[in-house]
């Protein structure tokens, strides 16, 4: 036997092992787990810019236990917000979402949203961290201008309606 035919064989043993031991080779994810996951993440953000919110109409603020993860959430999850609306996870895929054709009619414009997004929820960590009660609630207001925006634009009417007493 050559070497090359060993070192293929033992090769190909190795590969067929660690296939074994980490589970396999996973598929992709289903256009139906993408808009359900993207749906969940949105409405965690929601929920965090929300919480932000009330907890600054408190006296005493819980820095550490509320507003801290929740600017958190905000700024960690809005970094991959772009990359949640792939080609055919939209209408066309014959699923519920509420996004609207225009997202993908319009990639720019939907990127420019999402990028200012960004940097706003950079801005809102930023001024958390230094407590700023003042600061940190003008930002709030400005982050929600910021998903507003691209709500008007991209996302479907039918989610307030459905979603109202959320």
């Amino acid at each position: 036997m050559s070497s090359l035919y060993v070192f293929r064989r033992m090769a190909a043993v190795v590969f067929i092992s660690s296939i074994a031991v980490t589970g396999g080779i996973k598929a992709a994810p289903s256009i139906s787990d993408l808009i359900k996951s993207r749906q969940d993440k949105l409405r965690d953000m929601g929920g965090a810019l929300k919480g932000i919110d009330d907890e600054l109409k408190k006296r005493n603020p819980d820095w550490d236990n509320v507003i801290g993860p929740a600017v958190e959430t905000l700024q960690s999850r809005g970094t991959y917000l772009l990359e949640w609306f792939p080609k055919g996870s939209g209408p066309e895929s014959g699923l519920k979402t509420y996004a609207l054709p225009a997202l993908w009619q319009k990639p720019d414009d939907f990127t420019k949203l999402g990028k200012a997004m960004m940097v706003e929820t950079a801005k809102l960590k930023q001024i958390a961290s230094t407590k700023d009660v003042a600061g940190l609630r003008s930002e709030v207001v400005v982050v929600g201008k910021s998903c507003k925006a691209c709500h008007d634009s991209y996302r479907s009417p039918d989610y307030e309606k459905e979603n109202e007493d959320n």
